[in-house]
């Protein structure tokens, strides 16, 4: 029996190539925890009121990729900064059929498709089919303009988490990534394969 042993180079981060490095990075990106991402959204989400809102979300830099929320919003969530935004368009006359539509409907943010883009998303509020002819016009009338600023603020809440989330995911920095590796102890082969 014969016993070898082989002398190895151990880096650290700042001590490895260019392409090294790129492998490291890589390696990061893939093992990070998505649910961090999508916790932070949840939680903002909350502190906005809304706790019925998640998000779906595929990020890879790819065609149709991008992010969207669904789930539904009861009218007594909509305060503060929310109702300015979703109100911004009435009328004092619309209050009257927004008083009912708070009574028996929520707004509705129903996924549909396979990808995940702030365009796949409907939103809708149920409106009561009981109601007269004219109540029933009157209701969408004011269920359209409040769809309406909702789906403004949608939009750019869903680009908003969207840029968050390629940040999260790929916007490391390199000195960023070589503190990180510093704090947690890593050493690498000259590839940089994690020792």
């Amino acid at each position: 029996m014969r016993t070898i042993t082989k002398e190895v180079k151990i880096y650290s981060y700042s001590e490895l190539s260019e392409e090294a490095k790129n492998k490291v990075r890589n390696d990061y990106i893939n093992n990070l925890d998505s649910n961090i991402f999508t916790e932070q959204i949840i939680e903002d989400l909350r502190e906005k009121g809304l706790k019925n809102l998640r998000p779906y979300y595929s990020l890879s830099y790819c065609q149709g990729d991008g992010l969207c929320i669904y789930g539904s919003i009861d009218f007594k969530e909509i305060t503060g900064e929310l109702k300015n935004i979703f109100y911004q368009d009435f009328k004092l006359s619309d209050y009257k059929a927004l008083k009912n539509l708070k009574k028996y409907s929520q707004i509705n943010f129903n996924h549909s498709g396979r990808y995940y883009h702030k365009y796949s998303v409907d939103i809708d509020i149920y409106i009561d089919g009981n109601l007269s002819p004219k109540g029933y016009e009157n209701h969408r009338k004011v269920a359209g303009k409040l769809i309406k600023d909702i789906k403004e603020w949608y939009l750019d809440l869903c680009d908003e988490y969207e840029k968050q989330g390629y940040d999260f995911f790929y916007g490391i920095e390199d000195d960023e990534l070589q503190e990180y590796c510093q704090a947690m102890g890593y050493e690498f082969l000259e590839n940089g394969t994690l020792y």
